[in-house]
């Protein structure tokens, strides 16, 4: 049962139920301030049962500060971007909504909803590079991330559009059909801010400029570290982000980046990135203030972070700086669980609500997203002429991670060149300065480099600092860092071949192969099988998809047949 309260009742309704008895609770804050929204927070936290779900919708300039409130009651899960109408509030043009998803306790469930899969218009290939996989492709299209680009772009700032309603009830649904949400104990309100099936709404084109004046440009700098009020320009430092930081003048900086570890336990030499959340966070803040106080009035703040600690970042710079954006970095990465995870948070703050440094004519468009994102179908389709533009927004989806080995450093969460020089390209304007405390293997200071703006990089690790003056002296040298080719090691085996061969011993026996059906059946033996892959289930991922196959045998997920376990 699915009760939609109005919103003068909204909070009764929540204090009514009994403890611990809903299955999920919706709540539209549309565009209020978060304070106002607590008391029904606190009631749906009461209401819901162990496993139960709570969604919050707003707008990503008032939400912080409800969801750093809520993280410290519920389990934070995600922060769903939703691409909607567009508005031009902030620095971009924004299509961000919102869709907040705590858990009450460490389990839950939700149903695997499916997006249809697109495809490009030049190559006919789907937007999503399978890189030669497409044989792993799911018929009902793919499972859906936290960055929702495929629904009608309707009003989710002020309430929900019925299809992200929609989406939402199909994700707590038993059967993954929002019609069938209603056997779940549910309220959603306020139901003024609602909108039901059917009322799809209406959503205007998105401006193809932003009209902003020209800045003037600076003198180009000198390539050589140098000193200029008090500033080391240029260089690269080793040391300890606080005390270098405090060292600086203030309002010397035109744009302060930073990238910092996401306390995720990542294999960093000289950094501890497993922190109680509390210290995580007051490190945060520490280099925050000081990043506020170097950053000139003209200047701009960007912090890169998962969406949980950038809810974190958000809540503590909206009462020091203004807000612009928050931008979706949208990067998927290995698909895994019911919803993937792709959505990096990319904050934007400025010292000023206007007038500051922002070049948007510079990259104001980008190519359409009709297309896909291949190499040879690019040069192939813009030598014919094949090339529809469209405006850039808040939500990222055209900038890949770093996918091949050949482009990477020895660092574990090295950013792409394509991301750090946009940012630079938007926010500074040649001769400006560049600040990255956390610079890692100095992607920061490269692009600054490469565009003609002056650096300042700082870390920890002497082995970076390095690598990134190693990186610096080559752009300086040649206009560019040189990667040398790194030789692909083969399989002996053909893994789409093996996964193939498993696909047709499902349609014969009407169930997934175990490894002892494998022995009896396959061309190949067992061996090949388990050399090629980690886990049987990672073996059976082709076969999964065949409609009518029975899926749950006691050998879908691992190596556990006649005596078969790897420990993997």
């Amino acid at each position: 049962m699915i009760h939609y309260s109005a919103g003068d009742r909204l909070l009764q309704s929540l204090i009514e139920v009994p403890e611990g008895c809903l299955d999920f609770v919706v709540l539209a804050t549309g565009t209020d301030e978060a304070g106002q929204w607590l008391p029904c927070a606190d009631a749906a936290v009461r209401a819901l049962r162990q496993g139960g779900l709570l969604f919050v919708q707003g707008v990503p300039e008032n939400l912080p500060h409800l969801g750093v409130y809520l993280d410290g009651r519920l389990r934070f899960k995600y922060w769903i971007a939703v691409e909607s109408a567009p508005r031009l509030d902030g620095g971009l043009p924004s299509v961000h909504a919102v869709v907040l998803m705590f858990a009450k306790g460490e389990t839950f469930r939700i149903a695997r909803v499916r997006f249809p899969h697109r495809y490009c218009r030049a190559c006919g290939k789907s937007l999503r590079d399978w890189g030669g996989k497409s044989h792993l492709m799911h018929p009902e299209g793919v499972a859906i991330s936290d960055v929702w680009k495929d629904l009608p772009p309707g009003d989710n700032y002020t309430g929900l559009s019925a299809p992200t309603l929609e989406t939402l009830l199909r994700l707590v649904s038993p059967t993954g059909r929002s019609e069938d949400a209603d056997a779940l104990y549910g309220i959603i309100g306020p139901a003024e801010r609602i909108a039901r099936m059917g009322d799809l709404g209406t959503a205007e084109a998105p401006p193809r400029y932003r009209t902003m004046p020209l800045p003037g440009l600076l003198p180009s700098p000198r390539a050589a570290s140098e000193m200029v009020a008090g500033l080391p320009i240029n260089t690269v430092i080793q040391g300890d982000a606080l005390q270098v930081l405090a060292t600086l003048p203030d309002e010397s900086v035109d744009l302060v980046f930073a990238d910092p570890p996401y306390n995720l336990d990542k294999a960093y030499t000289t950094y501890d990135d497993e922190q109680d959340r509390d210290a995580y966070l007051n490190w945060c803040h520490a280099w925050l203030e000081q990043y506020i106080r170097i950053l000139k009035p003209t200047g701009s703040l960007y912090v890169l972070n998962l969406p949980r600690w950038g809810m974190h970042h958000a809540a503590y710079l909206n009462r020091r700086l203004y807000f612009q954006n928050w931008i979706v970095w949208d990067a998927l990465s290995e698909p895994r669980g019911k919803i993937m995870p792709a959505h990096y948070a990319l904050l934007f703050y400025t010292k000023r609500p206007a007038g500051f440094t922002f070049n948007y004519e510079a990259v104001g468009e980008i190519d359409a997203r009709c297309y896909c994102l291949r190499s040879p179908c690019i040069k192939r389709r813009k030598a014919l002429g094949d090339d529809l533009k469209e405006p850039l927004t808040d939500i990222w989806w055209d900038v890949h991670r770093i996918k091949h080995r050949r482009e990477r450093d020895y660092h574990p969460c090295q950013l792409p060149d394509a991301l750090m020089e946009r940012i630079i390209r938007l926010s500074t304007n040649p001769g400006d300065i560049v600040l990255d405390a956390l610079a890692g293997t100095g992607t920061t200071a490269v692009a600054a480099a490469r565009l003609g703006r002056r650096y300042i990089a700082i870390d920890l690790d002497p082995a970076y600092v390095a690598i990134t003056r190693e990186k610096l002296a080559q752009v300086e040298m040649w206009g560019d860092v040189y990667r040398p080719p790194v030789p692909r090691s083969r399989s002996r085996y053909n893994k789409k071949a093996l996964q193939l061969e498993l696909r047709e011993m499902a349609r014969q026996l009407g169930r997934l192969p175990t490894p002892d059906d494998v022995r009896q059946m396959s061309r190949y033996g067992l061996e090949p099988f388990l050399e090629a892959f980690p886990t049987w289930g990672k073996a059976l991922k082709a076969a999964k998809l065949l409609e009518g196959v029975e899926k749950n045998g006691p050998f879908a997920d691992g190596w556990l047949a006649n005596g078969i376990s790897s420990g993997w």
